[in-house]
C-alpha cells in the first residue's frame, strides 16, 4: 500500500473491468507465482467435468479478440489478465462445474492460471469478476442483483462476503440480507455507459464532497461530469484499494483537510499529490468526517476515518485519495464497512452502513466468503 500510494501519478489508471474468473491452476512445473506457499490449487486432472476452451471456439474469439498466441485451432485459448497497479496472471481458458454454497453450476468459463505475478493476494486461490463483461460471474450466472460487504481492515472479527440472486424470487434473499445488516440505506442510479465509455464498468453520478456535513462549494461545477471523449464521471472498483478523485475536487479537499487538521496542531507532509501526517499525531487529532453526495440519494455516503486514512508504515498515516485527470474511481478502502447492492435490472446502487458483527451470511442463499480485493473461488477439485 505504501509504495502504491507514493508512486501513483495524477492520471487515473486505465480501468480494466474485472471480467475473467480465474483460479491458480496446477498445470506446469515452471510457473512463476507470487502467491504465498500453501495457496490452494485447482487440479484439472481430478475433475471429470473439466474441459479446455480451444482457440477456434466462439468463446475464445469473444473473450480474447485478435491474436491468441496459438499455433493451431486445437490449442487451448490463452490469456493474460493485467492488474491495475502492476502484475498479471496468465494461463488458458477452460470450463468446469463450480459450486456456490450447495448449488453446482456446470460449464462456467474460467481462467486456469499458471503464472501469477500479482502481489498482495493474501493466499486467495483466484479471482471472481463481477463486472458486466461476458465472462464475469454476473453475466455467466445471469445475476439480477448482487451485494458485497468488505470488512474494514481494523475489524479482526469482521467477515467479508458476496451474495447474489438470478431471479425475482431470489431477490428476497438480498432484501433479507439488507434487513439483517441494519443501518441506513440510500440509493443512486447505476448509469448506462456512454458511447465512449467502457460498457463493462459500473458508473454513478457523484455530485459533491462534504466535510463535517458541509458541502465543499469551492469545487467547480461540472467537475464530476462525463466529458464528450468519455472521460470523467465516477466508477466503482473493488480491484483498486485507493480512490482517485478529479484533480479540481482533490485540490479543494486536500486544502480543507490540511487546514482543519493543522488547526489541531498536526502538520502535514507529502507533496501536492499526496497528503500524509505523522501517525501518532493524527491519532490524537479530530479528523473531519468525509462524505460523498450522489445524484438521487436522500443522504450522503459518510465514511469513517479509517476509510480514507491508512497507516502506510514509517510512522506515517496517508490519505487514500489521490488526484486524477481522467475521472473518479471509488476504491475498495472507501467502500469498506458497508453493504453495496447492485440492482442490475433495476439500475440502482444501494449503499448501507453496517457493522460486520451484524452479518450472518450463512443464512443467505448463494453466499461466498471473500477476501479484500480478491474473491476466493470454489471450483470442483480445488485442494
Amino acid at each position: 500500500m505504501q509504495a502504491h500510494l507514493r508512486s501513483a501519478g495524477k492520471k487515473v489508471p486505465a480501468i480494466l473491468a474485472p471480467d475473467v474468473v480465474w483460479a491458480q491452476c496446477d498445470h506446469c512445473t515452471s510457473c512463476v507465482r507470487f502467491t504465498p506457499p500453501g495457496t490452494r490449487t485447482f487440479l484439472p486432472n481430478n475433475s471429470d467435468s473439466f474441459r479446455e476452451v480451444g482457440c477456434a471456439s466462439q468463446t475464445c474469439q469473444r473473450a480474447i479478440p485478435g491474436d491468441h498466441h496459438c499455433a493451431g485451432d486445437r490449442d487451448p485459448c490463452s490469456y493474460i489478465d493485467t492488474f491495475i497497479g502492476g502484475g498479471n496472471t496468465s494461463g488458458f481458458l477452460a470450463t468446469d462445474t463450480f459450486s456456490f454454497g450447495t448449488t453446482p453450476v456446470p460449464g462456467v468459463v474460467f481462467g486456469c492460471s499458471g503464472d501469477i505475478m500479482v502481489d498482495g493476494l493474501a493466499g486467495a486461490s483466484g479471482f471472481a469478476g463481477f463486472s458486466r463483461g461476458g465472462l464475469s460471474l454476473v453475466s455467466q450466472l445471469n445475476m439480477s442483483r448482487f451485494t458485497y460487504f468488505i470488512a474494514p481492515l481494523n475489524d479482526a472479527a469482521g467477515k467479508s462476503f458476496v451474495s447474489w440472486s438470478s431471479g425475482d424470487a431470489d431477490n428476497l434473499d438480498i432484501i433479507a440480507l439488507q434487513a439483517m445488516m441494519g443501518g441506513r440505506r440510500s440509493s443512486t442510479p447505476l448509469l448506462a455507459a456512454t458511447e465512449k465509455q467502457d460498457p463493462d464498468l459500473y458508473y454513478v453520478k457523484l455530485t459533491g464532497v462534504q466535510l463535517d456535513g458541509q458541502l465543499l462549494t469551492a469545487i467547480p461545477a461540472g467537475t464530476f461530469d462525463v466529458r464528450s471523449d468519455g472521460s470523467g464521471g465516477a466508477i466503482l472498483s473493488t480491484t483498486l484499494p485507493v480512490t482517485y478523485l478529479e484533480e479540481a475536487a482533490y485540490r479543494v479537499l486536500r486544502r480543507e483537510l490540511v487546514s482543519r487538521v493543522q488547526s489541531e496542531g498536526v502538520n502535514a507532509t507529502g507533496d501536492v499529490n499526496q497528503l500524509c501526517f505523522l501517525a501518532h499525531e493524527l491519532a490524537k487529532a479530530k479528523v473531519p468526517v468525509l462524505s460523498l453526495v450522489f445524484d438521487g440519494a436522500d443522504r450522503a455516503m459518510e465514511f469513517r476515518v479509517e476509510n480514507y486514512f491508512f497507516d502506510v508504515g514509517d510512522g506515517l498515516t496517508c490519505l487514500t485519495i489521490l488526484p486524477s485527470t481522467g475521472g473518479t474511481v471509488l476504491g475498495s478502502l472507501l467502500q469498506a464497512g458497508r453493504t453495496m447492492t447492485y440492482d442490475i435490472h433495476g439500475g440502482q446502487l444501494t449503499f448501507q452502513t453496517a457493522a460486520a458483527s451484524a452479518v450472518a451470511p450463512e443464512r443467505v442463499a448463494l453466499v461466498v466468503m471473500v477476501t479484500l480485493l480478491a474473491w476466493v473461488l470454489a471450483p470442483q477439485s480445488l485442494v
